[in-house]
């Protein structure tokens, strides 16, 4: 069985593996044996000897405010389904609740009376409001304000976060439309 050196990301010596004849060379190694060292790196098909372990690798910008960019929009859809506040309540926002409101509101005047809907809250016991076509409108309209107003504190975030020298330092916990979290 052949052996490969291996590599950790800065492609340090790292250690040593057996493969079949057949497995496929993991990146980042080499089946050339590394010389004496303490920090041998392989650069290209090379092992280089130096003096110490080298400087932390910094990603290229792009892949910094690309992952940047992935923390934000984790943020903006988390936030999405933290309810909508339509008069003294919050409503869910999640998808299964705005396929219900929205058909609700589509009903108009045809909404059963009597309905009583389930709001949104943070501790029992449940609060139940009964169903009129004004709310269903209500959450619709406030669901769709909340949507556009949490994309647009996104690309806010985005752009100061490209505008941001450590876009991977960046923080985008504020600066978000009011939710359900922020309720007293």
């Amino acid at each position: 069985m052949p052996t490969i050196y291996t590599t950790d990301s800065m492609g340090i010596y790292s250690g040593s593996i057996e493969i079949g004849i057949y497995d496929r060379i993991p990146p980042h190694s080499s089946m050339t044996v590394p010389p004496a060292g303490e920090f041998v790196q392989l650069q290209g098909s090379e092992w280089v000897v130096l003096p110490e372990y080298p400087a932390a690798y910094v990603a290229p910008i792009e892949a910094r405010q690309a992952a940047a960019w992935e923390r934000i929009k984790a943020e903006r859809d988390r936030r999405k389904y933290l309810g909508v506040k339509v008069g003294a309540h919050w409503f869910h926002s999640d998808d299964s609740s705005r396929i219900q409101q929205l058909a609700l509101a589509m009903m108009g005047n045809a909404v059963p009376a009597g309905l009583m809907w389930k709001v949104l809250t943070l501790t029992p016991p449940p609060v139940f409001v009964e169903m009129t076509p004004a709310l269903a409108q209500g959450i619709f309209q406030a669901t769709a304000a909340s949507d556009a107003a949490i994309f647009a504190a996104a690309e806010a975030h985005r752009v100061a976060m490209e505008a941001s020298a450590t876009p991977e330092s960046y923080d985008c916990t504020g600066g978000w439309p009011a939710s359900i979290e922020d309720a007293p």
